[in-house]
């Protein structure tokens, strides 16, 4: 794909250069990339190189985002979707309701299902494990992530009581695909 440089500022022009040439870019180059806050001219060279590399073929997902809870026992500055099991809006969905809403999300062709929860103060090992071992059972062929890296610590260190990779193992076994985030 040739660039249109009129659209790529003078100073990104010789990294454009080498993109068109398929040649390799320096780290200063990358760092001039970094800084820069022209979106257009990073979108057209990271198309170009996208090209290059996989012609006009893209990937994509269809995705079901589910919620299990918002209930959490942390309060991190940057989250506004958390709350207290005391609170007014604070939720956690049954093993049931979330396996009717992957059975609903299969019937429109989702291959991924994506799960969070917060780290919930009162979950139980099998209860992921029954949940996991539900949406499993609807469809063996069901991508399913789940689980942000501190929930798999937090799940492994007060729920599982075992180490991450001994709770993953346990986890993948009832039908984890991998990991959010």
């Amino acid at each position: 794909m040739l660039m249109n440089h009129l659209l790529i500022p003078k100073e990104l022009r010789p990294i454009a250069d080498k993109i068109e040439a398929r040649q390799r870019i320096s780290e200063a180059d990358a760092l001039d990339l970094y800084r820069s806050s022209d979106l257009n001219a990073l979108g057209i060279m990271a198309s170009a190189v996208r090209e290059q590399k996989n012609g006009n073929y893209a990937t994509y997902i269809h995705n079901r985002y589910i919620n299990y809870s918002n209930i959490c026992v942390l309060s991190c500055q940057f989250c506004a979707f958390a709350a207290k099991k005391r609170d007014a809006h604070a939720f956690e969905h049954a093993i049931d309701e979330i396996i009717g809403a992957v059975r609903e999300a299969l019937r429109v062709g989702v291959t991924e299902v994506h799960m969070v929860g917060g780290l919930h103060p009162t979950l139980k090992k099998d209860w992921y494990l029954e949940l996991l071992r539900g949406i499993r059972a609807l469809d063996p062929d069901l991508h399913i992530k789940a689980f942000t890296a501190i929930e798999v610590r937090h799940l492994a260190r007060r729920v599982f009581c075992m180490s991450i990779r001994d709770m993953l193992e346990t986890l993948r076994e009832a039908g984890l695909g991998s990991m959010t985030g």
